[in-house]
């Protein structure tokens, strides 16, 4: 609760000191958005090419920014001139925010990248099959890639180690889980026969090689035959538990008269 109100309470200063007067006496609707925002790029690493972006929004919309690779505040919208040219007036302000690629932008990335850099979770490969149409055979085979780290991945399908056509295949965006991991679902709409084998296979960071899990379809006649056997198994069982139940009974001794009996 301490360290949320700390941060709202900077930012509020901060955005009176950089909105306009008439921005800062309007009366804001019911629903609104009052809003900075720090970006840092680093296209080549935190080499020269790294810039610092700020960016001002006002009622859901930015109005203005100041880019590092410019130097100068510059207005997105009618609203953000007035603000933009006294910004602009001010070499002090603008000497700050020029350093923001240093102090800000640098600093981090060499404070956090060892971390993301270093870190390697493997994913978690799983495929499961569900009928489209039972008439044509067509099945749908969904490989789950689940927890990895760095979001980086390669997903492809293979049939009888033979890459399938990328027409037939579907894949989900990258999924965040929210503690560092992700998560990708990539399908396939197949017409397996007997004997083919599908093979979900993956190149990751984590993997020192490209690893896969199978799926073979299963026949007709070995489903049925599985059902045989289980309808096997269940009459045995009816048949055997009653008998058991007999023979255990009778070896066993005597029953013991209760008190009642011997008194009468």
């Amino acid at each position: 609760m301490g360290p949320a109100l700390g941060i709202g309470v900077q930012l509020a200063v901060m955005l009176v000191g950089v909105f306009p007067p008439e921005l800062q006496s309007m009366r804001p609707p019911e629903h609104f958005v009052c809003q900075a925002r720090a970006e840092c790029y680093f296209p080549d690493g935190p080499g020269a090419g790294a810039y610092f972006l700020k960016r001002y929004f006002w009622g859901r919309q930015e109005i203005l920014r100041f880019d590092s690779r410019h130097g100068t505040f510059q207005a997105v919208t009618e609203l953000g001139q007035p603000t933009a040219r006294t910004l602009n007036r001010d070499p002090v302000q603008l000497d700050q925010m020029k350093a923001e690629v240093d102090r800000f932008c640098r600093h981090n990335f060499e404070m956090d990248i060892p971390f993301v850099s270093a870190r390697k979770l493997k994913p978690q490969l799983q495929i499961t099959p569900t009928d489209i149409d039972s008439s044509s055979h067509h099945t749908l085979l969904v490989c789950t890639v689940a927890s990895f780290f760095p979001g980086k991945i390669n997903v492809r399908w293979l049939r009888n180690g033979q890459e399938e056509d990328e027409s037939r295949v579907v894949s989900t965006k990258l999924i965040r889980n929210g503690d560092w991991t992700f998560s990708i679902q990539v399908m396939l709409e197949a017409q397996p026969e007997r004997g083919d084998i599908y093979a979900c296979r993956v190149e990751h960071a984590s993997l020192p090689a490209p690893t896969s899990v199978q799926w073979e379809p299963q026949s007709d006649s070995a489903r049925s035959k599985m059902w045989t056997g289980v309808v096997g198994l269940l009459l045995g069982l009816v048949f055997v538990v009653p008998g058991l139940a007999l023979c255990l009974m009778k070896k066993k001794g005597p029953a013991i008269p209760s008190p009642a009996a011997l008194i009468s």
